[in-house]
C-alpha cells in the first residue's frame, strides 16, 4: 500500500464516521472537492469488487 492508498483509506474511513469533507480537506491540505473525488473513487473500486465477488464463475469451454 502506497502513502496515498493509505491516505485515502484514511480520509474515506474518518468520513464514513461524520467527518465533513471540508475537515478533510483541512486535515489532509486538499480542497473539499477533491477529497469528495477520492471518496467516490474508493467507494467505487469497493463496489466493483464486491460486484465481482458475488457473480458467478462463468464456465469456459
Amino acid at each position: 500500500m502506497t502513502v496515498k492508498d493509505a491516505r485515502n483509506a484514511e480520509m474515506e474511513r474518518l468520513h464514513s464516521e461524520g467527518a465533513s469533507y471540508a475537515a478533510l480537506g483541512r486535515q489532509f491540505g486538499l480542497s473539499p472537492s477533491r477529497v469528495t473525488e477520492i471518496i467516490a473513487r474508493i467507494r467505487r473500486k469497493r463496489k466493483t469488487l464486491q460486484l465481482l465477488l458475488e457473480a458467478p464463475l462463468r464456465r469456459t469451454t
